[in-house]
């Protein structure tokens, strides 16, 4: 039964074997995998009586709630793509409420036609450095998203995941995803904002498992100090990702849970989980990693990072969008980097975000780390008009993050750091601009 959506066919197949399992905890909700699967299938026959038929697209507010859960496993049932509405953007969806999906009769059929390569999802980027685009996943992409996820960070049913991240990105519904197609219990908070929450969450349902952006955790640890440390001896895999991790926010890591498997993804909307590394490959913490499973590959094209696997995209929903998306059937990243003799990936920065200083390219991302590593807590680089150089760097420092001034900052880069990278203004600023994913960002600043 449905062959065509081998994620819906796990889900299924979880549910066969332990269908009084606790799938997902929500508040003062428990529900088990047979409910689950029965509200899947009420769902799907909601859907249908909205006039969706295979092919069409349902925009769903994506709110981290049981009721979205069944949408989406509904919409996957019928062939109808889900397209992934942020509860935040004011944006119109399909409207319902959960006891509109509790008074259906359970669809009970399997449309015929539908193969495994049809889109069924559509995923909006959050536009770090160019317009946000709509990414359109198949059911084999999101499937093998789930599962090379799953495998890399040793998810299995006995798990317990506390589910923080947005769900109307790829990594919030990925961690969704893998749970329930392992059998495991997804136990879903409104965000990280209430540190004691998490914290009582984790005690009371014995959480082993779960995924945020650095800039969460870094909220998380500036509130709760080293307390995440009661937990080392439960917790089973943390996953990283979103954005980069400081160099010294990984070894605090390592150290708070020295026996947790602690893993940080390199991808985007288009290609998922691409790469991963785990913390504890300590001589290779400043790289990406090595692609997340066999069936991902990856080469360096002009110096551009460029991914091809089971996961990646079918394409983007606007055909303009894809004249330039490919190389040799190869996704285009945007991101810099070259691959080491140990097949390790390395990132140089952002394409986009490339500054050109008398015509020699730098990366923000290297300049900041540079900066951090002289003792300041946070930054961000970008460029900015040069009537000599064409572009210069300009480095905003996170007040309040070191003991050093300013002058003292560029006195040390320039003792440190090849002269033409470091930056030729400094500025203070009281916030790091980031999206809802943590991902800086720098066009906010950029000329600034």
């Amino acid at each position: 039964m449905y062959s065509y959506s081998p994620l819906l066919q796990a889900v299924f197949q979880a549910c066969e074997r332990h269908p009084d399992k606790i799938a997902i905890i929500a508040g003062p909700q428990e529900i088990t995998y047979g409910q689950l699967c029965l509200n899947i299938r009420k769902a799907a026959s909601l859907i249908q009586a909205g006039g969706y038929k295979a092919g069409d697209t349902i925009r769903l507010l994506a709110v981290k709630e049981p009721h979205f859960i069944y949408m989406d496993f509904g919409a996957q049932m019928l062939g109808v793509i889900g397209e992934m509405i942020d509860p935040d953007s004011g944006e119109k969806a399909f409207g319902y409420t959960p006891e509109d999906i509790e008074r259906m009769e359970p669809y009970s059929g399997e449309p015929e036609g539908l193969k495994d390569g049809d889109v069924i999802e559509i995923l909006h980027t959050t536009g770090t450095t160019s317009k946000p685009k709509s990414v359109c996943l198949s059911h084999f992409n999101i499937f093998w998203a789930a599962k090379n996820t799953s495998d890399f960070v040793q998810n299995d049913e006995n798990d317990v995941e506390v589910v923080v991240m947005p769900i109307c990105h790829a990594f919030g519904i990925r961690r969704i995803h893998l749970t329930l197609m392992n059998g495991a219990t997804a136990v879903l908070l409104p965000n990280f904002a209430n540190v004691q929450l998490l914290f009582r969450t984790m005690e009371k349902y014995h959480v082993t498992t779960f995924g945020m952006a650095p800039a969460a955790w870094g909220y998380v640890r500036k509130i709760s100090g080293t307390r995440i440390s009661r937990f080392a001896g439960q917790l089973r895999h943390i996953e990283f990702g979103t954005a980069a991790m400081p160099m010294q926010g990984k070894k605090e890591v390592v150290e708070l849970l020295p026996d947790t498997r602690i893993c940080h993804n390199y991808g985007l909307t288009e290609s998922n989980r691409s790469a991963m590394i785990e913390y504890h490959d300590t001589a290779h913490l400043d790289s990406v990693g090595k692609p997340i499973a066999d069936n991902m590959k990856i080469k360096v094209i002009d110096g551009e990072i460029c991914v091809h696997g089971n996961q990646t995209m079918v394409g983007y929903l606007d055909p303009e969008d894809n004249k330039e998306a490919f190389v040799d059937g190869f996704f285009r990243t945007g991101d810099c980097g070259y691959i080491s003799d140990e097949g390790y990936i390395y990132l140089t920065g952002r394409a986009k975000e490339m500054i050109s200083v008398g015509g020699k390219k730098v990366s923000p991302v290297e300049v900041e780390e540079a900066i951090c590593r002289l003792g300041v807590g946070d930054c961000i680089c970008v460029s900015h008009p040069d009537e000599l150089l064409g572009e210069v760097v300009k480095a905003f420092i996170l007040k309040g993050s070191t003991g050093l001034s300013l002058e003292e900052i560029d006195r040390l880069m320039k003792e440190s750091f090849p002269l033409f990278k470091c930056p030729a203004l400094y500025e203070w600023i009281d916030e790091i601009p980031v999206n809802a994913m943590g991902k800086k960002q720098r066009r906010v600043l950029k000329g600034v």
